[in-house]
């Protein structure tokens, strides 16, 4: 079962849009799409959903996410998995507690090893953590941040002095994997190279999705938040924003910047750019778009908003009916920016055939590249017909100046169904 839409589920109600006529990012794309050099699977025999990779240092790669614990319960472990450079498995580690919920969100690099961000569960319930792994996988150490409620560590950030910024949520009422979490509390914290907790604080969000340290030092953390759609300063629960918070180094919030308007935007990674600025990607039901589609905004280094471009339906297929979903943006050596997503569809009423990549049923990786205004260059679909589902979930690049996608693959087995993917996509 590709769960790849749940996020969707409790936000059902906000999906109500005029239909439109296909806009000019939909069109044909005008170059052809990269190719890829491989494309594989890792995991155990459980279900599993990756949310972040990177291309490492030895040239390899690691990604990390949720494996269940077994198919009669709910329940999952934080699975962590290192390759080699064509994706052959070197080493993977399970962290949790049995018959509870322990998810993994980040993945980062430090000279001497990795570090994993996400929720453990200690005291009772599921608690922002990191662990440090050493390059062979072997734990070096594990920090619990103590909290009211449910909290994760959902992005990291290593500084050049060897000290570690990550962000999440506390004070949350839910356990496991969430796309968005709604009803806790975000943080902006530093801890030292073993961990330790140097600052903390909160962000005026439900939590900070990703980080990134700004050229001038401080730090911006990429949310997704409820609309304040009167500028009163009141949440309006009728639509989602992106929002950017922008923070002076010490972690003070000196501005934040909503990004959306009545347009319904969920904002899932963001990417620092060459000007200061960010890019960031997500999808929205808002811009004319008749369902959901892949969104791509740039704004400057004081978070002023330069534009916002959509994009979906590599297939062709009915966009009343297609949703196109965006997790992953990397700008590009050249000044442009390449994304990664997944695209089917989601009704039971409704199935279209005629795309050589099978039927509108089955999800798609999406992979979509643009100049630096944002302009289409390519989108492309992969995932072979009949194959099972595949969509991309996070993007990286990599050093011969290609792209590794890390993807929620069940066609690449084994181990089994709904495996870690990764996905080389050549220069």
């Amino acid at each position: 079962e590709h769960d790849e839409h749940d996020e969707h589920d409790e936000h059902d109600e906000h999906d109500e849009h005029d239909e439109h006529d296909e806009h000019d990012e939909h069109d044909e794309p005008n170059r052809p799409a990269p190719g890829t050099n491989w494309h594989v699977g890792v995991g155990t025999n459980e279900e599993e959903h990756v949310h972040e990779g990177m291309e490492t240092s030895d040239g390899g790669f690691i990604a990390i996410g949720h494996t269940s614990e077994s198919e009669e319960t709910p329940f999952l472990d934080l699975l962590i998995v290192k390759t080699d450079s064509f994706g052959n498995e070197l080493w993977q580690a399970t962290l949790g507690t049995t018959s509870e919920f322990d998810v993994g969100y980040s993945v980062a690099e430090t000279s001497d090893g990795f570090l994993a961000g996400g929720g453990i569960y200690f005291n009772n319930s599921q608690k922002r953590a990191l662990t440090k792994f050493s390059h062979s996988g072997k734990i070096i150490w594990q920090q619990i941040y103590e909290h009211s409620g449910v909290g994760a560590v959902r992005g990291i950030e290593v500084l050049d002095n060897g000290e570690i910024i990550i962000t999440g949520y506390i004070e949350g009422d839910e356990s496991g994997f969430l796309f968005i979490s709604d009803g806790s509390t975000g943080f902006l914290s530093k801890v030292s190279a073993t961990g330790d907790l140097l600052w903390d604080r909160p962000l005026d969000a439900n939590q900070g999705t990703k980080v990134k340290q700004r050229t001038n030092g401080g730090f911006a953390v990429a949310s997704t938040v409820w609309a304040d759609t009167n500028g009163l300063g009141e949440e309006d629960e009728s639509f989602m924003n992106a929002k950017i918070f922008f923070t002076d180094s010490e972690g003070f919030t000196q501005k934040s910047q909503n990004y959306g308007g009545n347009n319904n935007v969920q904002l899932f990674d963001f990417d620092l750019t060459d000007d200061g600025g960010f890019v960031f990607t997500g999808h929205t039901t808002g811009y004319d778009s008749a369902n959901w589609d892949c969104i791509l905004g740039r704004v400057d280094s004081e978070g002023n908003e330069l534009w916002i471009k959509t994009f979906g339906q590599p297939r062709g297929y009915d966009p009343n009916f297609i949703l196109d979903e965006c997790y992953g943006v990397r700008q590009m050596s050249n000044g442009g920016f390449v994304a990664t997503g997944g695209s089917g569809d989601h009704s039971e009423e409704f199935s279209s055939f005629g795309h050589p990549l099978g039927s509108s049923d089955e999800w798609k990786i999406i992979l979509i590249t643009t100049d630096p205004d944002g302009s289409l260059l390519s989108m492309e679909a992969y995932g072979a017909p009949g194959d099972g589902h595949n969509a991309g979930e996070y993007i990286g690049l990599t050093s011969d100046g290609g792209f590794i996608i890390f993807t929620d693959t069940d066609s690449q087995r084994p181990p089994a169904p709904n495996n870690f993917g990764l996905m080389k996509v050549f220069p």
